[in-house]
């Protein structure tokens, strides 16, 4: 049986969710016991990126093909796209979180001490750039909005790094690796196409059907995602 159009995003978000939540339960990996401390930094980050995309749906920076979703909107997002920011964060923490189980490699590459002066090097340089870039498009919503906060995210975590203690080596290659699911799952999305993008508002350079600029929005909205999830849990 043909699955109907209208169902594509939902059996995406669903289909991405799926195996990351089975294996959460796995006697070794037991993410579900973090759930207490992703759980509140996944709500508060889905929160902010949804008042984030319904701003930007309406000012028309991106939109949405109605021929494949259901047809339910919650404000002007179609409830595939609320589920997105619910659903697809978890797939990238779960492996944040598996990767020192998964990768024999020592402490002082994916633990959680891993702060050294190449790495603070390296994190401010893609810091300046990404702010920059930001900066010198200004005049581009979704470049211009996207490279600006997420470069200054970053400098707020690099400037209380002492104090967080941010695994910055484990958070690269973590999304290093989620780049490979990333461009499948938003592949998907934008070569269908399911979410569309007004081209004045963004850079126009594309890696095959996927505008460059996602890559930055999937680093804030990983980095969010984290960042919440090690500040709870060393408050607790």
């Amino acid at each position: 049986m043909i699955l109907p159009e209208k169902y594509y995003y939902l059996v995406i978000d669903f289909a991405s969710f799926a195996f990351p939540f089975l294996f959460s339960f796995h006697p070794r990996i037991k993410f579900y016991k973090e759930w207490k401390f992703y759980l509140p930094s996944m709500l508060i980050t889905a929160f902010l990126f949804i008042v984030w995309d319904e701003w930007f749906t309406i000012m028309n920076v991106w939109g949405f093909n109605p021929k494949y979703l259901i047809g339910i909107n919650i404000g002007h997002l179609p409830i595939e796209e609320i589920l997105f920011f619910l659903l697809i964060p978890y797939c990238l923490s779960f492996m944040f979180h598996c990767l020192p189980l998964g990768i024999n490699l020592k402490e002082n590459i994916v633990g959680e001490s891993t702060n050294n002066d190449w790495m603070k090097y390296f994190n401010w340089g893609i810091t300046i750039l990404i702010f920059t870039i930001g900066i010198f498009n200004i005049h581009r919503w979704y470049t211009g909005f996207t490279f600006i906060v997420t470069g200054i995210f970053l400098a707020l975590i690099l400037l209380n790094d002492n104090t967080i203690q941010f695994p910055w080596k484990r958070f690269w290659l973590t999304y290093l690796l989620g780049l490979i699911p990333f461009f499948i799952v938003n592949g998907l999305l934008t070569s269908t196409p399911i979410v569309t993008y007004n081209n004045t508002e963004n850079l126009g350079i594309r890696i095959t059907s996927i505008p460059v600029e996602d890559s930055v929005y999937n680093l804030l909205l990983f980095l969010c995602n984290i960042s919440g999830m090690k500040l709870l849990k060393r408050k607790n």
